[in-house]
């Protein structure tokens, strides 16, 4: 009899593992999901190579993608894995090869990777040796200045919390009333990503206390070209692409809306400094 209940118990076990215990469910990409975790992985395996090995950029392979959404989540999220290989050329002119497996996620407010495995990069039987860090008794002096820019501190803290990106850099915050309401936004352009750049759009509502991002990595970037007291103007560029499209960007429904311009105001390659928005169709 005990045995019976222990099988019976192991039994139970394994599938409520297999089917019951789960807040996974497996995800069909769409290509621009597909097209977006493809960056996302080579930007994870780019980093690591420069950080452990050499400052060279990796040829990197992705074979297989799976995607799951996770559900119980008041946004909606996808996570994936991506694995396949990579190549990089080395100081000694020889090129090294190596495996990887990444982990990340793509969610309502922003993407980015959670973990990057890689094997060490090997040429026939000789490995890649890592870099070492030099340490020294003595104080490094330095005549090179840094410039600070302070930032309202709940807007600094929403872009740490929800841009996960190595590499992120907001532009200084400036007010424009998108929202309607008589008080104005805190508006800044965010600059994120190592090795794929990706910019965004950030705004804080003051008066609520709370944040807003305008993000379509692996689709569209996003730049403020400046602002009116209601008026946003923005410029979008295709990712990976030329074209720029000047706009407006307004605060409604709880989330940010990129309205395009005119047709007129269509910037062609090489046109870039336009910086106002004069005539916009509502």
């Amino acid at each position: 009899m005990g045995k019976r209940i222990v099988c019976l118990i192991t039994v139970i076990a394994v599938s409520l593992s297999l089917f019951g215990c789960s807040d996974r469910k497996s995800k069909e990409l769409t290509n621009s999901e597909r097209k977006l975790f493809t960056s996302l992985t080579k930007a994870a395996v780019s980093f690591e190579i420069n950080t452990r090995y050499t400052r060279s950029e990796p040829d990197v392979t992705v074979e297989e993608i799976t995607a799951y959404e996770t559900e119980g989540t008041p946004y909606s999220r996808t996570d994936f894995t991506a694995t396949g290989y990579y190549s990089v050329k080395a100081e000694d002119h020889d090129t090294y090869f190596g495996t990887f497996e990444v982990s990340g996620f793509s969610e309502g407010h922003g993407s980015g990777w959670d973990s990057c495995e890689i094997t060490t990069p090997t040429h026939g039987f000789k490995e890649l040796r890592e870099k070492t860090v030099e340490t020294t008794a003595d104080p490094v002096v330095t005549t090179e200045s840094t410039t600070m820019t302070t930032m309202y501190e709940p807007l600094s803290a929403y872009i740490s919390e929800h841009i996960t990106l190595m590499g992120t850099f907001p532009a200084p915050a400036i007010e424009c009333d998108i929202n309607g309401d008589g008080h104005p936004e805190l508006c800044t352009t965010v600059t994120a990503g190592s090795g794929i750049i990706s910019t965004m759009i950030v705004v804080y509502d003051v008066v609520n206390d709370q944040g807003y991002m305008l993000n379509d990595r692996g689709e569209y970037d996003y730049w403020i070209e400046g602002a009116a007291e209601d008026v946003l103007a923005v410029s979008r560029r295709e990712f990976g692409g030329d074209k720029v499209t000047l706009g407006t960007v307004k605060l409604t429904d709880g989330g940010l809306v990129f309205t395009p311009a005119s047709v007129t105001n269509e910037i062609a390659p090489g046109q870039e400094d336009i910086t106002v928005v004069t005539a916009v169709q509502e």
